[in-house]
């Protein structure tokens, strides 16, 4: 294999794909990158056995072939180059790489070795602007469990119904639902569950990314299409649970409030609460006021005041400080509307404000004090 490219476009896939490599790998192969020509471009591929990703780089070729080389230490060393076009050669077990200033062997590890990356081969189930989807994603993520004793807690569920797209995640604490409205036509079933560290990689390069990502499915993989990157992954088995049943049907009482000023108070009343497993109660007053109350024996307490629009009657309710946090630091909506129905039941968070569609909220679940 002999190809020239440009240092700036390898770095930048090699950052991508490397987020992938295992880093505690069963088997040597698995902690290097796959370097393979293919027709014009090279082809940059890692899998840690449930993820696995391809970018493809524009490259002069002048040779064809192919080789795995330790990912962190290549990383690093073309990030470490100038900008540049930077030659490669390779043997079955060695590449070398030079510049103008630079020369340098790495050994690798034969691509026989390396194992392949499963193929989707299907037509689209959907195409959906990679900001909006991206946008939708971390909305969502933040809610999903990372315990994977539940597995499907550890995912992000995707149905279609009613030409929306839903994208679910749930830690049985909390719960993050966002809908996208598709096109008309476009929708076809779907109904899966994708690993929650599948997704927190498909944010990261839908971030570098512009036009559409294509989803593609089979039997028990997806696969993300962007630009020049193709995002593998498992699916999860099993049924997501009924999330709908624990919605509130009602609401006793509600305000609205300033995002910024919610997000103050509830960080100034979280300090006062880390000794106590972040516990903050919340106390509505139908006058136009919300205080948030956190104490500790130890450290001492706090009273947090705001002034917010309330509709219905007083109300009190006690959660977890860093789950309010959380929901509240991925609005961006400069104001955010807060709802309960008793001090037993979920909350809702949600959006606020002219035009702002109703296709997003945040549920968490209270503490029993």
């Amino acid at each position: 294999m002999r190809l020239s490219l440009k240092q700036e476009n390898l770095s930048k896939a090699l950052a991508s794909v490397g987020r992938v490599v295992s880093t505690r790998a069963s088997l040597p192969v698995l902690s290097n990158i796959l370097l393979a020509t293919d027709g014009n471009r090279l082809r940059l591929s890692a899998t840690n056995l449930e993820i696995g990703i391809n970018y493809w780089v524009g490259a002069k070729i002048d040779r064809p072939g192919s080789l795995t080389i330790p990912a962190r230490l290549f990383a690093e060393f073309v990030a470490s180059l100038p900008h540049g076009n930077i030659d490669l050669e390779a043997t079955e077990t060695s590449l070398t790489v030079k510049t103008s200033h630079y020369q340098s062997k790495i050994n690798g590890i034969s691509a026989d070795e390396f194992p392949p990356i499963p193929q989707v081969t299907s037509e689209p189930v959907l195409s959906l602007d990679a900001g909006v989807f991206k946008d939708a994603l971390a909305q969502v993520v933040i809610a999903a469990s990372l315990d994977e004793a539940r597995p499907v807690l550890a995912g992000i569920y995707l149905y279609v119904d009613d030409n929306k797209l839903f994208v679910v995640a749930t830690d049985s604490y909390r719960l993050a639902e966002k809908q996208l409205e598709l096109e008309s036509g476009t929708a076809k079933d779907m109904a899966v569950i994708v690993p929650v560290r599948t997704m927190q990689e498909l944010v990261r390069l839908l971030g570098e990314a512009d036009g559409n990502v294509d989803i593609y499915l089979d039997e028990n993989q997806i696969m993300f299409r962007v630009n020049e990157v193709e995002l593998v992954s498992r699916l999860i088995e099993g049924k997501f649970p009924n999330y709908k049943q624990i919605i509130p049907s009602k609401v006793e009482t509600s305000f609205d409030i300033s995002t910024a000023e919610f997000t103050r108070i509830v960080k100034v009343a979280s300090l006062f609460a880390r000794e106590s497993a972040g516990s903050i109660k919340i106390d509505i007053k139908s006058e136009g006021e919300v205080s948030i109350v956190s104490s500790d024996s130890e450290v001492g307490g706090n009273t947090s005041t705001a002034e917010c629009e309330v509709s219905g009657e007083d109300g009190e309710i006690s959660l977890n400080a860093r789950y309010l946090q959380d929901a509240l630091s991925i609005i961006k909506t400069p104001n955010v509307t807060f709802a309960i129905s008793g001090k037993l039941n979920p909350c809702i968070i949600t959006p606020s404000g002219e035009d702002v569609p109703d296709d997003y909220l945040h549920i968490v679940m209270p503490l029993r004090t």
